[in-house]
């Protein structure tokens, strides 16, 4: 292999150069990848090695293999604002993406230790939960749970329908305006429900997001928790006025 980085495994470099190509346009969706004996040839490396990085490549959602075709590009990556208060219908609209949602549960409970002090409220207090399925393009992306204290939207739950904003619906009916969020991430891994949501393998790499949802006053309205395939979503950070 040319110009090799010896601290660098030859997979990981092949894995790097076809990133490289896919973000300058040099390789785009739909685009064949040479075969991994051509990829062998090309770079001087073995057909193992060609076989590891398409195989990772794979695996983040670079590329998909069809059976006696090829390996193609995808690179269908969506792109969440990591830190941005915004409507997940409206963001991927704005990206000419199809969105839609499916609705887990919706139910009223009180409020344990943990939740009442990530809301600043009194343990058994009444919280409103939302657990939904974001769908993007007809393929389900991210598990996203909602927890708000019931008190700031009483009867929410009667206009809270499929493929309808939350944030919108809380500005809306309750006059209440989310204009920042704190959130932390990290890897996690999909247990079997989750993963049959996903439609993704059990125990696939997902990224877990959790924090909570600030309105103008600075006050919390939301705890939120995500679990977004980790082979099609990539969060970004550019902060954004939502007002």
């Amino acid at each position: 292999m040319k110009e090799i980085e010896e601290d660098i495994p030859y997979y990981q470099q092949i894995k790097t150069k076809i990133i490289e190509e896919i973000s300058n346009g040099t390789l785009k969706h739909g685009d064949k990848l040479p075969s991994e004996r051509e990829l062998a040839e090309i770079h001087k490396i073995s057909r193992m090695t060609a076989r590891h990085a398409i195989s990772v490549l794979e695996k983040e959602g670079f590329v998909e293999r069809r059976e006696r075709v090829g390996t193609f590009i995808t690179n269908k990556r969506i792109q969440y604002n990591f830190i941005s208060v915004n409507s997940f219908t409206k963001g991927m609209l704005d990206k000419g993406l199809k969105p839609s949602t499916k609705t887990i549960y919706m139910k009223r409970e009180k409020a344990n230790e943990f939740m009442a002090k990530t809301l600043e409220i009194s343990q058994g207090e009444e919280i409103f939960c939302l657990q939904r399925l974001r769908i993007v393009d007809g393929t389900p992306v991210v598990i996203e749970l909602s927890v708000l204290p019931y008190k700031f939207c009483t009867g929410i739950e009667k206009h809270m329908e499929e493929n309808v904003s939350l944030y919108q619906l809380l500005r809306d009916q309750y006059d209440i305006t989310l204009v920042k969020q704190k959130q932390r991430m990290r890897i996690s891994f999909s247990d079997q429900k989750e993963s049959q949501l996903l439609n993704i393998k059990s125990e696939s790499p997902c990224l877990l997001t959790e924090g909570t949802t600030h309105d103008i006053s600075g006050k919390i309205i939301e705890y939120t928790k995500g679990m977004a395939r980790g082979d099609l979503v990539e969060f970004y950070s550019e902060p954004t006025n939502p007002i």
